[in-house]
């Protein structure tokens, strides 16, 4: 029985993706890739318009044939998406001699990584994973969270990323800051600005924010001294 997969984030950034196949699932997948900033190369016969007109644009590379041994030579991650079991099979042993990170669309037990129903609010990042049981469960609970979750939330993991530096110079101790996060976090009054528009009110309370933590957590620690 397989173990749980161990749930990341890849920072794909100018890393080798190959791509082995051409229709609208390998099309799917190009498009999740090109935003991490992954160089794609799709290997396949015929593509997907989509695929085509990227090639054309010169955003990914294809080569117009099938799939042939060494094509993952320098490759980071492989994606075998045909309809033909025996090439996903060759793709598979491949990325495993060369110790390419490889995922078989549709079998689980050729994955060593699945990508999950993503969904994107800006940086906000949810991955849903079934662990290949059920893709369209993950694909719902998408839906669901695109209900719920807006653009603020996004903008407000921006304003946090602005906030960071400041952080870390203003509160010092992984400890402090870790509590700092916590208490910002639990507060019910930042996304009311962002669905307002009121973004230069909301960084001046964030610094307030930091300031005011940072000189408590200090006088916490000048008290602490004198007892």
């Amino acid at each position: 029985m397989r173990a749980y997969y161990y749930p990341t984030f890849l920072d794909l950034r100018d890393r080798a993706c190959v791509i082995v196949g051409g229709g609208s699932v390998a099309y799917g997948k190009v498009i999740g890739l090109l935003p991490c900033g992954a160089r794609v190369h799709v290997i396949s016969p015929e593509v997907h318009p989509g695929i085509a007109r990227l090639a054309r644009r010169g955003t990914i590379r294809w080569t117009a044939r099938t799939y042939q041994p060494g094509d993952l030579s320098g490759a980071d991650l492989a994606i075998a998406a045909t309809d033909d079991t025996g090439l996903n099979t060759a793709v598979h042993a491949e990325a495993v001699r060369e110790r390419v990170l490889v995922n078989v669309v549709d079998v689980p037990e050729q994955c060593q990584f699945v990508a999950g129903a993503i969904f994107r609010r800006g940086r906000l990042q949810v991955a849903i994973s079934t662990g290949g049981a059920s893709p369209a469960l993950a694909a719902r609970l998408k839906r669901e969270l695109n209900a719920v979750w807006g653009p603020e939330h996004g903008q407000l993991v921006s304003a946090y990323r602005r906030l960071r530096p400041f952080v870390m110079a203003a509160i010092p101790g992984v400890e402090a800051r870790k509590r700092f996060w916590l208490e910002l976090v639990a507060r019910d009054d930042l996304l009311p600005l962002l669905r307002g528009r009121r973004h230069d009110e909301l960084d001046a309370l964030l610094r307030s924010a930091v300031e005011g933590f940072a000189r408590r957590e200090a006088e916490a620690g000048a008290a602490a001294s004198r007892s």
